[in-house]
């Protein structure tokens, strides 16, 4: 993940330094909770500082997550630029596990806060993410359930595997997390979990999603209806059979 600005702790302002120093304190802790005497002491701030910038402890803490994951989003969006929407979901699910172990205290908190059923403003940032990356999956033909099923599935998954991995040990690439996100993949996607290759009906719902209304090479207009028929029965027989 991309490192926080160089700037010499003392040389920040103020709210950068205590988030800073917050950022410090979780990389160095064995556990979810730090104190804000310990964030004033490293930070050079008082509390009344402390609490003008930030409400609360929670407030606090939120932010350094917040602020952690924004520098990830950029580095991860930076690393997917370009690629397929097939191997963005892939490459996401990646960097995302990545996340979790570079910043397993954080990553607890944006996940497992104390609280129940309350959610970090970071944790909806990463919902937000990956939904566009399953709009543009969607968008693409390859999609076989709903948006909103889809999300709900792979971010349950990748939180759980990294959670998971958290706890025991490992690392994106170990082989059950491996084996899970290409399960879950092919699941919503239709894809093979082996090649990545597509089922019989997303690959005839790209192919529909991409032909002209008429203009086809090689194709007469009666021709091109009757691919398109064909297409679309394709598509309903067989909505997400693999090849």
């Amino acid at each position: 993940m991309t490192a926080p600005d160089s700037t010499p702790l003392d040389q920040l302002p103020p709210r950068q330094r205590i988030l800073r120093a917050a950022a410090m304190l979780f990389e160095r802790s064995a556990t979810t909770d730090v104190s804000t005497r310990e964030v004033q002491r490293l930070a050079g701030v008082t509390a009344p500082t402390l609490y003008h910038h930030f409400k609360d402890k929670t407030g606090l803490v939120e932010a350094v997550i917040e602020d952690a994951f924004a520098r990830y989003l950029a580095e991860k969006r930076e690393s997917v630029a370009g690629l397929s929407p097939l191997s963005t979901l892939r490459v996401g699910w990646d960097l995302h596990v990545g996340f979790g172990l570079d910043q397993p205290v954080l990553y607890r908190l944006m996940y497992a806060p104390a609280e129940p059923r309350r959610e970090v403003p970071a944790a909806r940032m990463a919902r937000e993410e990956l939904r566009s990356s399953l709009l543009a999956l969607r968008d693409a033909g390859l999609l076989v359930v709903p948006v909103d099923e889809a999300v709900a599935l792979l971010e349950a998954a990748a939180t759980g595997a990294t959670l998971h991995l958290i706890r025991h040990g490992g690392g994106p690439d170990a082989p059950h997390a491996r084996q899970l996100r290409d399960a879950v993949i092919a699941r919503l996607t239709g894809t093979t979990r082996e090649d990545g290759q597509l089922g019989h009906g997303p690959a005839a719902r790209q192919l529909l999603g991409a032909l002209p209304d008429t203009g086809v090479p090689g194709l007469s207009d009666q021709e091109l209806a009757l691919l398109r028929d064909w297409l679309s029965r394709i598509t309903t027989a067989a909505p997400d059979t693999p090849n």
